[in-house]
């Protein structure tokens, strides 16, 4: 389906293609960044002026001689050439020299994070996380740059498929640079922190990916099946979020039950019984608790039309129940 953005590009001109609409009709300025970047000395240029980038004083250039000498370009005049076709989209002259644009130290961290260069590889791997569907030994496994979590007991929450693997329960983007010295119970809660955020992003409507308009839709199915994975929707919840970017395309998706986890009245509700939802510090016991919390929560679909879902969240006898729309919107809370 066409996003709203295309959709009223290509209405105001019915002859141009998806991808005429999507640049505004100024293809040439979208081809040309491409074709800058397929030379080797301009990458070259963008990680010199990366590796010279001062934190501290962000401000502070590099002059054209000392970018010469980093890059190792004897002739001055072809690496002048190089350097110019770069400034303006992806370089920053300034009055010390030259700065990486934003849109340069995007490349270089996607360079950097390892994407299109190495992947790394992980056979399933028992983590020691129970599985919230049946208890049993769950596992995580890489692949095409997402980490998985799977059961290796039970179907898990999704009925596996050519992009899913069996088992599986949650992935999350994780680039090759994520690895490290991680274990792999390291790898997931890294996985899960990063979903979590990015998550929490998307729902505060600002795509995670290109910070475009993000829609939020609640999906219900109608004709549920409770037992394990349902064969009308393929998933095990009969109430699923989606969140999707109407710029990039790039989407999440995510049980009522553990979005509602950043919601202010449920991020008070246990901060007032002393426990914190919110801040993780990358430690792999806080984000395990915080995962507990989530598949601890109850939902319930109040009505299919319109879209009505109900969770309960419970901590040491109190509970307080949540009601989300068709837009994820939560429009009631009541405590119990």
């Amino acid at each position: 389906m066409a996003t709203p953005s295309l959709v009223s590009a290509m209405s105001e001109n019915p002859a141009a293609s998806p991808l005429e609409a999507a640049v505004g009709g100024d293809m040439e300025r979208a081809t040309d960044a491409f074709a800058v970047l397929s030379n080797e000395t301009r990458l070259a240029i963008l990680l010199a002026l990366w590796d010279a980038h001062d934190s501290v004083n962000p401000e502070d250039g590099i002059s054209f001689s000392d970018l010469r000498e980093r890059v190792g370009t004897s002739d001055s005049g072809q690496f002048n050439y190089h350097l110019e076709q770069l400034v303006g989209q992806f370089v920053r002259k300034v009055d010390d020299g030259y700065l990486l644009r934003r849109a340069g130290q995007k490349l270089v961290r996607t360079v950097i994070a390892g994407a299109g260069i190495e992947e790394p590889t992980l056979e399933r791997t028992a983590i020691d996380v129970p599985c919230p569907y049946c208890g049993g030994q769950t596992a995580v496994l890489y692949d095409d740059e997402w980490l998985y979590h799977v059961c290796t007991e039970c179907e898990g929450g999704f009925a596996g498929t050519n992009e899913q693997p069996d088992g599986y329960l949650s992935g999350a983007a994780l680039d090759p640079a994520g690895f490290g010295d991680r274990s792999p119970e390291e790898l997931w809660a890294a996985a899960l922190s990063r979903g979590y955020q990015d998550m929490k992003t998307m729902l505060e409507g600002v795509c995670n990916e290109c910070s475009g308009p993000v829609n939020l839709r609640l999906k219900v199915c109608e004709d549920h099946d409770e037992d394990g994975v349902c064969e009308t929707c393929g998933r095990t919840p009969a109430a699923l979020v989606i969140l999707g970017c109407t710029v990039c395309k790039n989407y999440h998706a995510s049980s009522p039950r553990s979005l509602v986890l950043h919601h202010p009245a449920v991020v008070a509700f246990y901060y007032e019984r002393g426990v914190e939802v919110g801040y993780s510090h990358g430690e792999f016991e806080q984000i395990r608790r915080r995962d507990r919390l989530a598949t601890r929560n109850e939902q319930r679909v109040v009505s299919a039309d319109p879209p009505r879902v109900e969770v309960t969240v419970r901590h040491e006898g109190d509970e307080l129940r949540v009601t989300m729309d068709e837009d994820a919107e939560v429009v009631a809370v009541a405590e119990h």
